[in-house]
């Protein structure tokens, strides 16, 4: 039995969020450095997070003493945000609504950030809502982190997940390398854009948890669906990896590009 996603529509991602929260990794170290570095993520820096989730990009920034707001249509996805941060002792306010429609003041943010999520937006709507909430010289930063196909436990991931649903091979990868986004027309100017390729560690429980937790399988297919792929998945990395609780590197294609709304 195979199941047609269409991107963006369809997914029920409240039905992850506990996978979410615990199996899907933030960016690495150097990620955050590289922020820093050209000017997001510093203390006192009001920064708005799109398409948040369960805090990838908001917890490291409210670790670094920023005013985070975290915005999410997902009801469950905040929740679990909340729970982590309140674990943390760490501040971030959280809105559910929808990017587009945000709610929130006018020339509000320092920076707005994006995850894993721009392509879900409707594009002339989503620019003109970060136009109205930047103030002038503000950032804009649309990031992206996906296992490389290249690397072995990915691509034998990968392979099982086209058994299931059909469309998760389709366009993944079209989309990382653009040079220019076309959201970078003026008033916005393209300051940067970086790609780079980093492993990240899992164990095989995370490893599976993080698999559930993607759109293709956690988020789109019936309970009965996602049981049966773990139980294949748990066989597969079986056979792949040593047995135990040891760590592993799936190599994972980094992508960031920031543009500045020009005063």
């Amino acid at each position: 039995m195979t199941q047609a996603i269409v991107p963006g529509a369809g997914l029920d991602w409240n039905a992850t969020a506990d996978d979410y929260a615990r199996f899907r990794p933030t960016y690495p170290a150097s990620y955050f450095d590289i922020l820093r570095t050209i000017g997001i993520g510093r203390p006192g820096q009001r920064i708005l997070d799109l398409g948040a989730g369960t805090g990838a990009l908001a917890l490291p920034f409210a670790r670094a003493s920023a005013q985070v707001v975290a915005l999410d249509a997902s009801a469950g996805q905040l929740e679990k945000l909340r729970l982590n941060a309140g674990r943390e002792g760490v501040d971030v306010r959280t809105v559910h609504a929808r990017a587009e429609e945000t709610g929130l003041p006018s020339g509000e943010f320092d920076a707005v950030t994006a995850s894993m999520c721009w392509d879900y937006f409707d594009p002339s709507a989503i620019r003109r809502e970060v136009l109205r909430l930047l103030n002038p010289g503000g950032l804009l930063l649309v990031s992206s982190l996906l296992w490389a196909p290249e690397d072995p436990i990915a691509k034998e991931t990968d392979a099982l997940m086209l058994r299931y649903t059909p469309d998760a091979g389709r366009s993944r990868r079209d989309r990382l390398f653009v040079p220019i986004p076309a959201w970078c027309e003026p008033p916005f100017k393209l300051r940067g854009y970086l790609a780079w390729r980093e492993a990240l560690p899992f164990t095989a429980e995370s490893w599976r948890g993080r698999i559930r937790a993607s759109k293709w399988i956690g988020a789109a297919l019936p309970p009965d669906r996602v049981e049966a792929f773990d139980h294949d998945h748990a066989e597969l990395i079986a056979g792949l990896v040593p047995a135990g609780p040891g760590t592993f590197g799936i190599q994972h294609d980094i992508v960031l590009r920031m543009a500045r709304l020009e005063a």
